[in-house]
């Protein structure tokens, strides 16, 4: 028997009967069911037979068998086809049952698989052969862009994250070189102290919990960065402190794309946790998560296809990644996560909504959108109200869900691997006018911009209303981990109708240049006490000794550390001791 009369010998002979009058427009004369099954093998490889009948099916019937043909892979995928033409060919008969099914017209191309328990319909292959000889591929799927609405709605904040991270990164190292991250020694979590202090140094997207279903809303930033960093091969755990690994001197830039590099393959972690709201992950259900460098990985291809610096509504990405049969998937076993109780069973009906469009929302905020790779549009939570808890209350399910737009930066192309070299625009950020003053003080026209706020900071000290004052502590603090007096000198000539830099202030940034690394430290040193003053001269005057010492005080010598065993040696050797 051929594969095509195999499948069709799976359905029953009312089934036959009722595909053959639906194909034919006549009812069968044959009752056997071997008969049945040839003839309509017979009819749907018969191209003629075939044309006449696409011919008559609807517009709607003929897009779900070019969807099948092309997308589905010869199956019915309800979800995803309703989604993108809003509408389904569903069977006519008013029964709630039967409006599950796909109409007749249909039907008749579709044969339960090798007889699957599951009743799995799919179309054979070689109609699925003779199909494609007469249908068109469908337009190919494209992920819309969008204009932002001008002025944004009330609540929305546009975050320009590339500009901010570039900033934040400074701040969070000067954090790191005072010792001032506290995370705990098991898991590298930090303290809730801690995330305060970063949160301070970041822009945040709330100033507080807009929604109480929520917590945690007003430290996302300051969490993605520690998790981040605290992944990274440039810090490193010393106890409950996370300090830099090493001095490092490269572009932010390139800094940024190696922390984004350096996540995707952290196998530790998963950033579905953070959807605490979702009860039963860390019970039976944890076992049934799926691989998560596999999900950044589907994820990121598809940031890949979006066009620089153009914006997209980030429920059109969710579609688009759902229309075209993303392979991403939390987990393969549904059933053991609820949000009230085990009982609930509330997750089966939306898992997309409730799982995937959620994780995807974390992933694009607390990681992409704190590097930069991704600008931002904020709302608070659930302000659209597309989140309907019909178990309870609920104002919103995570805290992410205020995710409105997001557009791929240059730096986001960047880390991606799009190009090779990172060129910042920002061409289409306003520069607030700004009067430079005497002895580096700086006055605004008015409230600068968060990014540039963030920016000064590393330089200057804020003083009152929009004032603020260089600072040379700041500044060599920030030249030390990779700022750049060029980068702040073009921010202020930028910014000020001036057409040179006061002659005060071009001294200061002089200097500031010139004095970095004036003095190097390079290597730690042991303070010695003697017992005597005797003991002292007779250090300093001999000729091994002498070598490795040099006075401090009355009774006291400093050595290199690195010397300390050959100098207690050589202390013996003449009979001094050494404690």
């Amino acid at each position: 028997m051929s594969e095509l009369k195999r499948a069709i010998s799976n359905d029953k002979v009312d089934s036959l009967k009722s595909k053959y009058l639906t194909y034919f427009g006549v009812k069968s004369k044959k009752n056997l069911k071997a008969e049945l099954v040839n003839s309509i093998a017979e009819g749907l490889t018969d191209q003629t037979i075939l044309k006449t009948y696409l011919g008559k099916l609807s517009e709607l019937e003929m897009a779900l068998l070019q969807e099948s043909l092309f997308n589905y892979g010869g199956l019915i995928d309800r979800g995803r086809f309703t989604l993108k033409y809003g509408d389904f060919p569903n069977k006519p008969q008013s029964s709630w049952y039967y409006r599950q099914e796909p109409s007749d017209a249909v039907m008749v191309f579709f044969y339960t698989v090798d007889s699957d328990w599951y009743n799995i319909r799919k179309m054979p292959e070689p109609v699925m052969a003779s199909l494609k000889q007469l249908v068109s591929k469908p337009e190919p799927d494209r992920l819309a862009t969008v204009v932002l609405p001008e002025p944004l709605p009330n609540h929305h904040i546009l975050f320009e994250r590339e500009r901010l991270a570039l900033s934040e990164l400074h701040s969070i190292q000067l954090l790191l070189q005072d010792k001032q991250i506290k995370v705990s020694e098991k898991t590298g979590v930090a303290s809730g102290a801690t995330l305060k202090k970063v949160s301070s140094a970041v822009h945040e997207y709330y100033g507080d919990d807009p929604c109480d279903d929520a917590k945690g809303c007003e430290s996302m930033l300051a969490y993605g960065w520690l998790r981040l960093l605290g992944n990274s091969k440039f810090t490193k755990q010393s106890g409950t402190t996370l300090i830099p690994a090493k001095k490092t001197d490269r572009n932010p830039a390139d800094t940024i794309r190696e922390m984004w590099a350096q996540w995707l393959n952290n196998k530790k972690e998963d950033e579905f946790r953070r959807i605490d709201r979702i009860k039963g992950q860390t019970g039976k259900g944890k076992r049934y998560f799926t691989d998560v460098l596999k999900r950044r990985e589907v994820i990121t291809a598809y940031l890949k296809e979006c066009e620089v610096n153009a914006w997209i509504a980030f429920a059109d990405f969710a579609n688009f990644m759902f229309i075209t049969g993303a392979d991403l998937e939390v987990t393969t076993a549904l059933h053991h996560l609820y949000i009230y109780n085990p009982d609930d069973g509330c997750i089966d009906g939306r898992s997309w909504d409730y799982l995937e469009v959620r994780y995807l929302r974390c992933f694009l905020l607390e990681y992409a959108a704190t590097l930069g790779l991704v600008d931002v549009v904020m709302a608070p939570p659930n302000d659209d109200e597309s989140f309907y808890d019909q178990y309870g209350d609920m104002e919103c399910l995570s805290r992410y869900d205020g995710l409105r737009y997001f557009r791929l930066t240059p730096l986001g192309q960047y880390a991606l691997g799009l190009t090779d070299h990172y060129k910042a625009d920002h061409t289409e950020s306003t520069e607030t006018p700004l009067t430079i003053q005497r002895q580096g003080r700086i006055a605004f026209d008015r409230e600068p911009t968060p990014w540039e706020q963030r920016f000064l900071s590393l330089y200057a000290d804020h003083h009152k209303d929009h004032t603020w004052k260089l600072s040379r502590k700041r500044m060599m603090e920030t030249l030390q981990i990779g700022g750049s007096v060029d980068e702040l000198k073009a921010f202020l000539e930028a910014r000020d109708d001036q057409p040179f830099l006061p002659e005060d202030c071009e001294s200061i940034l002089k200097q500031a240049a010139a004095n970095v690394g004036g003095v190097e430290i390079k290597e730690e040193a042991l303070i010695v006490n003697c017992k005597t003053q005797d003991i002292v001269e007779f250090i300093i005057n001999d000729k091994v000794l002498s070598k490795w010492c040099q006075r401090l005080g009355k009774q006291q010598i400093v050595i290199p550390k690195s010397k300390e065993k050959k100098f207690k040696e050589s202390l013996n050797s003449v009979g001094i001791g050494c404690v």
